[in-house]
């Protein structure tokens, strides 16, 4: 199952030694800004799962960039700060912030509200990620690095099932009822759009991603991306 990443900006180094260290003992991926700019449009933020940010930053707001980030990007934003007052919490969350904690706080108590935030996220997403690959459900469209295409209905539905079940195999009845809401199809209708789906994949640089298991169904090969 893919990590879900968090990235952290926050210049205390310690601190960011503490967090990366809390996160990764939890099964994150976690990684840090280590490049602050004076303008927020400069910095550049790697898609992520969640951020967790400091609003006390050297050389920009970390309010300028929590807007930055609620302008641009669907991620959750976890503000974590010193700062206590109840001005800064309530202007957090009117720039969009999810959560507010302040520091120090308890590793579980930032995990459960962590999770809690990617859980809320994942309920409303129309995205499925895996590695670089990004699957729009609601468009169909499928993002690889730079470059993307548009699937059919029925290949949008088949891979997203496959990602939903990665690293297991699904069986042939399995993606059956994913891509016709039934198991009593021809199957050689199911191989029919696999064969397209992955043609379309090669179009985007991605060869040999969905694999064959003999008598069983199909799988993801995730070292192809």
């Amino acid at each position: 199952m893919n990590k879900k990443k968090v990235y952290i900006i926050e210049d205390d180094r310690i601190i960011v030694e503490e967090l990366i260290k809390i996160f990764t003992s939890n099964g994150f991926e976690a990684i840090a800004l280590d490049d602050f700019k004076d303008d927020p449009e400069l910095m550049e933020i790697p898609k992520a799962d969640l951020i967790i940010l400091d609003i006390n930053l050297p050389g920009v707001s970390g309010y300028e960039i929590l807007s930055h980030i609620k302008e641009n990007l669907t991620i959750p934003v976890l503000v974590l700060t010193s700062r206590d007052k109840l001005d800064d919490e309530l202007l957090s969350f009117d720039l969009g912030a999810d959560e507010f904690l302040t520091k120090p706080v308890m590793s579980n108590r930032l995990i459960a509200r962590a999770k809690k935030l990617l859980n809320i996220y994942q309920k409303f997403s129309d995205e499925e990620k895996i590695k670089d690959l990004i699957l729009e459900t609601s468009t169909n469209k499928l993002t690889y690095k730079n470059t993307f295409i548009i699937l059919s209905q029925t290949e949008s539905d088949l891979l997203k099932a496959l990602i939903k079940a990665y690293p297991k195999t699904l069986t042939k009845d399995e993606l059956l009822e994913s891509g016709w809401n039934t198991i009593y199809i021809d199957e050689n209708i199911l191989q029919v759009n696999i064969n397209r789906l992955r043609k379309k994949l090669i179009t985007i640089g991605i060869d040999d991603f969905i694999i064959t298991v003999r008598g069983i169904g199909y799988r993801l090969d995730t070292d192809k991306l």
